[in-house]
């Protein structure tokens, strides 16, 4: 999306590659008997391992019209929240560009309303349901994180 990447890069003119907060968002979409979900690997991690759907939250935006937009854009799928799953304020990064962030992190569960699975092969090269047993190995802390609390039926988690 045009307006982050113009705000992030004019933010981060102004202060480099310090910390910053990011909020970001993710969803998870079941399968129809709540066996697995719906996962990604992604263009900018290794090809070996998952993502939750979903990205950083715009200025002046939405958890819930992200996280639609997310799935939208990336995997051709309408969706729509019915369920906040939790939240994780101690997730820290630092991107390949050097830029550091603390990434306010909240999961959401959506249901499909619409659509037909087909990836972009830009951001998103693949995605599949993927069973929670065994649990799935996932691209990064905050995600195996979240995995592991949905995987255990964890519901209302905050982990600061």
């Amino acid at each position: 999306m045009v307006v982050m990447e113009n705000y992030f890069k004019n933010l981060r003119a102004k202060i480099g590659h310090d910390e910053i907060i990011m909020s970001g968002v993710a969803g998870i979409l079941f399968n129809e008997d709540r066996t697995a979900v719906l996962l990604q690997k992604r263009s900018d991690s290794s090809q070996d391992v998952w993502g939750i759907p979903g990205g950083m939250i715009p200025l002046n935006d939405t958890n819930s019209s992200a996280i639609i937009r997310e799935f939208k854009e990336e995997m051709n799928l309408d969706v729509k929240p019915v369920s906040l799953w939790g939240v994780q304020s101690d997730f820290h990064i630092e991107f390949p560009s050097g830029d550091k962030a603390q990434i306010i992190g909240t999961l959401l569960e959506v249901e499909k309303i619409g659509g037909d699975l087909e990836v972009d092969g830009d951001e998103t090269i693949e995605a599949e349901f993927v069973p929670l047993d065994p649990v799935p190995t996932m691209y990064n802390s905050q995600h195996q994180y979240w995995i592991d609390q949905v995987a255990a039926g964890n519901r209302g988690f905050f982990k600061n």
